[in-house]
């Protein structure tokens, strides 16, 4: 016999209850009336637990009513044996895909992804078709479907583990949508019906999802979640040195760190110090959180280093290296834009754009020189003067063209290689700018209602130009009547910007406007030459070259790895954190790579989170069989219940004993009545 409710028998306990009631003697309730009590003591009466049962059939009878209610709300029945139907063998394919970020250098977590790699590769039929790739910031083919199917049934297995063998976790980032969608692409080129992806990974909340949401996973897809947990619950927090911010650090400025606290960390205070330092500080971070802190002030003239926390249980995220930013030299060329100490000239303006700062400075030179990356031309050029113009544009340089008046034509044309250019003045009382490109990187920080009004700067004068059909130009504004205000044009490798007024006080009111600085910044940053060069990186980050054309770069990684790469080609292994340094012409300049952050948000999110972006969840074919066996057992354990219906029964006999407890119960009770009468 068995229960579809079997923790309803628990129930059956509750006979205690009677027997201990008979058990216990309640106390004298009779009065006897006597003549005279004057004489004697009172004595209260006792009660006493009683030495043996007594009416015992009646106690069987209540035990009996109670056990029936029990096993009649258990819901018993007699079971029959059916063998669950087998399920023919289905051709499939099997991506095993293996997470190797930096978060999987745990202890015991790697040792665990290839244990149930090999679960998997097992398990494998003949007829299925399996591929084994590992990921990070992006999936890598291991094991192909063709490497699969090339290879002797007998050896597949053998050879797939010997290659994974080769492979260790990194120090790069998660991108697990990436991956997840990557290897969903495998499957499009087959139609084979049963697809399966087995994640392996630790699932931390670090990782990235993105790309999951909406995406349209082939038919048949199923995600197993193969999650890989730590043996015991660890504490950990991460650091990461920033990025200083260009106009506010120097070499004796603060550094600025971002700690986080994994979310399950059970740990809040921690130490925070540079390597190889005495002087360290003391931080409060909770659980969950992120905070920014300004480091302990570096060594004297420190170069490079490394900033250590201590106080979790993890050290593979606890150092963060740090490279002093150099100060940035910029020159730009400026001709015929007047005296620098004349308030009716343009270049009085100008040059009060750009305050040197510990970061950058800004120079202009007298002389037009090949490392000048823009310059600003508001003068009337000879022909052998726009014929060297020209030369320095089609090398990649950026040039700005100020037209200040129908004499600006001549030179214009020659720049743009043209034939001839019609500049004429416009006529009128003002201009105004009607409609600016926000999309383009010059007005991008514009585009927002708050800084995107251009109406209050007035134009007095500005010059009517019409761009030829056969020049690949981009208007970036326009004046109201339609005209070109502002206009990119590509010449050879560089760009000229041509402006048809200018910021003097005669020919408008930009210069005294606020959109004036960071407009002009803006063109210098999109040019190349103002833009800060970056000294803080992240694994996997390409650092671009420190030299753009002329001699080789010769890299060296922190394992002293030297790699020589051509000038103005990014340099790509950055897959090992510490200090990388890049010598050209007897420089040497030094970046620092640091693990991502979010490798240190190490608590595991639920498979579920998964499911709720879209992704197909799964589980794996055995454990798909045993559910559905139980499932099917217990389908059939209630309809066999439902036909049986033998809680009715017990029902109706608890109902019979009830009655004859109680008829017993006062036939009892009427018998004790009658013998103390007789006495």
């Amino acid at each position: 016999m068995n229960f579809l409710s079997p923790w309803f028998l628990l129930g059956a306990t509750a006979v205690a209850g009677p027997i201990l009631f008979h058990l216990i003697r309640r106390a004298a309730r009779e009065r006897t009336m006597f003549s005279s009590l004057i004489f004697l003591s009172p004595t209260p009466p006792r009660a006493v637990r009683r030495r043996k049962l007594e009416h015992i059939w009646l106690l069987l009878l209540r035990c009996l009513c109670l056990l029936l209610l029990a096993f009649g709300f258990a819901r018993p029945f007699f079971a029959h044996d059916i063998s669950p139907p087998t399920a023919a063998a289905q051709e499939r394919r099997l991506i095993i895909l293996v997470d190797t970020s930096a978060s999987m250098r745990r202890e015991g977590l790697w040792q665990k992804a290839l244990a149930t790699v090999d679960k998997y590769l097992d398990k494998a039929s003949p007829s299925d078709q399996v591929a084994v790739l590992t990921f990070d910031l992006q999936p890598r083919t291991l094991v192909s479907f063709a490497d699969w199917s090339s290879w002797p049934q007998d050896q597949r297995a053998v050879l797939a583990r010997q290659r994974l063998a080769e492979v260790t976790p990194g120090w790069m980032g998660t991108h697990l949508g990436q991956a997840l969608t990557g290897a969903a692409e495998l499957f499009r080129e087959n139609s084979v019906a049963r697809r399966e992806i087995v994640l392996i990974s630790d699932l931390q909340e670090g990782a990235k999802l993105d790309g999951l949401q909406g995406y349209q996973w082939p038919a048949g897809t199923r995600v197993i979640p193969e999650p890989c947990l730590p043996a015991r619950k660890q504490s950990n927090a991460g650091l990461e040195i920033l990025e200083p911010p260009a106009g506010m650090v120097g070499v004796e400025n603060d550094v600025h760190v971002r700690v986080a606290n994994a979310s399950d960390s059970r740990k809040e205070k921690f130490r925070l110090g540079w390597r190889g330092a005495s002087e360290q500080m003391d931080i409060y971070l909770t659980h969950g959180k992120l905070r920014t802190f300004t480091a302990p002030k570096p060594p004297a003239g420190m170069k490079s280093g490394a900033l250590e926390l201590s106080g979790d249980d993890l050290d593979y995220d606890n150092l963060s290296y740090y490279a002093a930013p150099e100060v940035q030299h910029v020159a730009i060329y400026c001709a015929g834009l007047g005296a620098t100490n004349d308030p009716a000239g343009m270049s009085y303006f100008l040059q009060r754009v750009f305050p040197p700062t510990p970061r950058r400075q800004i120079e202009f030179p007298a002389q037009l020189e090949r490392q000048d990356t823009f310059a600003v031309i508001a003068t009337n050029l000879a022909p052998q003067e726009i014929a060297a113009w020209r030369d320095w544009l089609e090398r990649g340089k950026t040039a700005l063209l100020v037209l200040t008046g129908p004499a600006s034509a001549p030179t214009l044309a020659g720049l743009l290689g043209l034939p001839e250019a019609n500049v004429t003045e416009a006529v009128g009382d003002y201009a105004l700018l009607a409609k600016i490109d926000f999309s383009h990187s010059i007005f991008a920080p514009f585009n927002d209602p708050l800084f995107s009004d251009f109406s209050q700067i007035h134009f007095w004068k500005h010059r009517l130009w019409e761009i030829p059909p056969s020049l690949r130009a981009q208007v970036l504004a326009r004046f109201d009547d339609g005209s070109p205000a502002l206009a990119q044009i590509p010449v050879g490798e560089g760009k000229l910007l041509v402006l048809a007024s200018g910021w003097n006080p005669t020919d408008s009111q930009l210069a005294v406007s606020s959109k004036f600085p960071p407009l002009l910044e803006t063109m210098l940053d999109w040019s190349g030459a103002g833009a800060p060069v970056r000294f803080q990186f992240r694994t996997g980050d390409a650092i671009p070259s420190p030299v753009q054309a002329g001699a080789t770069v010769r890299w060296q990684k922190p394992d002293g790895k030297e790699i020589t790469l051509a000038a103005g080609t990014p340099f790509t292994e950055t897959d090992t954190p510490g200090i990388y340094r890049a010598t050209s012409d007897d420089h040497q300049r030094l970046f620092a790579v640091n693990l991502p952050l979010e490798e240190s948000r190490t608590m595991p999110i639920s498979p579920d989170e998964l499911g709720r972006l879209g992704v197909p969840l799964g589980v794996d074919k055995e454990q798909a069989a045993a559910l559905s066996r139980v499932h099917q057992q217990h389908l059939q354990d209630s309809e066999l219940e439902n036909r049986q219906k033998l809680w009715r029964w017990l029902i109706v006999a608890a109902l019979a004993v009830t009655f004859g407890e109680i008829v017993l119960g006062g036939w009892l009770s009427r018998r004790v009545t009658t013998a103390a009468a007789m006495l």
